[in-house]
């Protein structure tokens, strides 16, 4: 008799995963399906040949930069992949152009910004939007019996860096 109540209170909970819902307002009514999941939106892809031309700027070979993004600052070279705090407004697959350049470096010269190297800029290309490693805290007063273990999982953006440009 208990099995047939919690197996009956398991089907009906199933089955309201699936159910559509409709909700009316003074207007309109709108009916949506819980259960189906929007198709991925296609990203126009700027190409970093396009960008340069159109803003007048020249790759720079050989070159490593220092930037800034996310409260955080990075050395990155052409092809390298950092994960940086979540970028809110990205998404996957977008190409963004980095402009808190703190500092450019080649075989020949070195160039530290003031605070930033204003005509140089790094381009990015956003490969995940996921979470990090987990974080735990923990906090305890010695002699005290205290005790406290906390944690989180921070959310993260990979970004795979493409090429240093320089203002013409």
């Amino acid at each position: 008799m208990m099995m047939n109540r919690f197996s009956n209170l398991f089907m009906r909970s199933s089955s309201l995963m699936n159910r559509s819902y409709t909700t009316t307002h003074k207007s309109s009514t709108t009916t949506t399906t819980m259960a189906t999941a929007s198709a991925p939106t296609t990203v126009k892809l700027i190409d970093e040949s396009e960008y340069n031309q159109k803003h007048s700027f020249t790759a720079i070979e050989n070159s490593f930069a220092v930037v800034h993004v996310g409260g955080k600052q990075y050395k990155v070279i052409k092809g390298d992949l950092i994960m940086t705090d979540r970028l809110p407004t990205v998404e996957v697959g977008e190409h963004i152009v980095l402009d808190k350049v703190l500092l450019v470096g080649t075989q020949d010269s070195t160039t530290i910004g003031t605070p930033l190297a204003e005509e140089y800029k790094v381009h990015a290309y956003i490969e995940e939007q996921s979470k990090s490693q987990h974080v735990t805290i923990f906090k305890h007063k010695r002699r005290k019996n205290y005790k406290r273990t906390t944690g989180f999982t921070p959310l993260a953006t990979t970004l795979r860096i493409g090429e240093i440009i320089k203002k013409n």
